[in-house]
């Protein structure tokens, strides 16, 4: 205890924002001789003056509402009262910006408290990197006047963050003049919860969502990624196949986000685009394509995969080659091989470990599509190039005998 008393006698001495988070820490020490004097120190810091000092110290002053050893309510309440001062409001204000989390709520429900310039401070709140605070702003801003509150709500709708703008969408409808045109455009927004709660307020508004998708589907095609994402989301959403040219001209966007959802809705009868997708750059849309693709039949993929392949599987990353190849039935794969081997005999050790890897992962080749005719056929040729040692016989035997 004496070592503490002369440390804190020497942190009142010091006078800086560190010996001000100290003295705060030793507030709440479990001698009282050590406490009074901690707080005799905490007094010289509660004034306008020390207005840096107190914001530095800013957590440890939170903190203080959560220790119970003593009754710290006066100390924090003197503290909350001096960063509330008016001389310094415009400091508090600047540092309330920097700030994150539970530090940053403080300052903004400190600020509403005080005269401070309320739009300044909502407008500043609604665009804050913090969550929290931007949430709180908006309730903040349905207890305003309608004039006061909607340019607000409207300026910050345009802002990222879905969590918040399906709450200032939420706020502004009821105080909206036309909720309409508001619906109307939160139809096309590119968040999917926007797009959810427009779809459900737009009955009640006398707003009809396919028909909003079928008047922008009527004019050009959009030149915003967030335009795109509205129109391709909006249409998934109402189960509304889109035009080929629409699609196509998607699925050739600069945004791979536009051509991934682009893919998701292509359905049976755009194999030819599920299958061009297949070789875009971007793995997200590859793989939306693949597993779209992996749903179809055998019998209308063998054909259509076999072209792609023989014109890009040496341009394709390996796995991918690979993989596509998979699409098709099991015994049109080694058909497939086969007739690369025999046409490239150029690269025949490529593609002879290919035919090995495809017997690698067989063990009952199930294929309803291929005939038994064909696959003697090809049981034959894997039987020829293993009895030449070109390919392992052990496996050839255990799939084919």
């Amino acid at each position: 205890g004496f070592v503490r008393e002369v440390a804190v006698r020497e942190l009142i001495r010091d006078c800086s924002p560190e010996a001000l988070v100290a003295l705060i820490e030793r507030l709440n020490d479990w001698v009282p001789q050590i406490r009074d004097l901690a707080l005799s120190g905490m007094n010289n810091y509660l004034n306008p003056a020390q207005a840096p000092a107190l914001l530095y110290a800013l957590d440890s002053i939170m903190a203080l509402a959560a220790r119970q050893r003593v009754d710290h309510a006066p100390t924090y309440t003197a503290a909350r009262t001096v960063l509330q001062s008016p001389e310094i409001r415009d400091e508090v204000f600047a540092n309330f910006l920097t700030r994150q989390g539970k530090a940053a709520r403080y300052l903004f429900s400190l600020l509403l408290e005080t005269d401070f310039d309320p739009q300044r401070l909502l407008r500043s709140a609604l665009a804050h990197r913090e969550l929290t605070v931007r949430l709180a702003a908006v309730s903040v801003c349905q207890d305003l006047s309608p004039a006061q509150a909607s340019p607000l709500l409207i300026e910050a709708l345009s802002r990222p963050g879905a969590k918040v703008r399906v709450n200032i969408l939420r706020a502004l409808l009821p105080l909206s003049d036309d909720p309409g045109q508001l619906l109307r455009m939160a139809l096309l927004d590119p968040s999917p919860s926007i797009r959810s709660l427009a779809r459900w307020a737009a009955p009640r508004h006398g707003v009809d969502a396919p028909e909003v998708l079928a008047q922008r589907l009527s004019q050009d095609f959009p030149t915003r990624k967030r335009e795109w994402l509205g129109v391709l989301g909006l249409a998934a959403e109402l189960e509304i196949r889109l035009q080929k040219h629409w699609l196509t001209e998607a699925l050739s966007s600069i945004y791979p986000s536009v051509r991934q959802a682009a893919v998701r809705l292509l359905g049976d009868e755009d194999l030819p685009l599920m299958l061009g997708a297949l070789g875009d750059s971007s793995e997200k849309v590859y793989l939306a394509a693949y597993a779209l693709t992996d749903k179809q039949p055998w019998a209308a993929l063998n054909a259509g995969v076999a072209a792609k392949l023989d014109c890009e599987w040496h341009d394709l990353p390996p796995q991918r080659s690979r993989a596509i190849l998979h699409l098709m039935s099991s015994w049109q794969q080694v058909a497939y091989l086969l007739k690369r081997l025999e046409a490239e005999p150029v690269i025949e050790t490529f593609w002879l470990r290919q035919v090995d890897l495809w017997c690698d992962r067989q063990y009952q080749a199930v294929d309803p599509v291929t005939s038994k005719d064909q696959r003697n056929a090809l049981v034959q040729r894997l039987r020829a190039l293993a009895a030449s040692g070109l390919i392992q016989s052990d496996r050839v035997a255990l799939f084919t005998d």
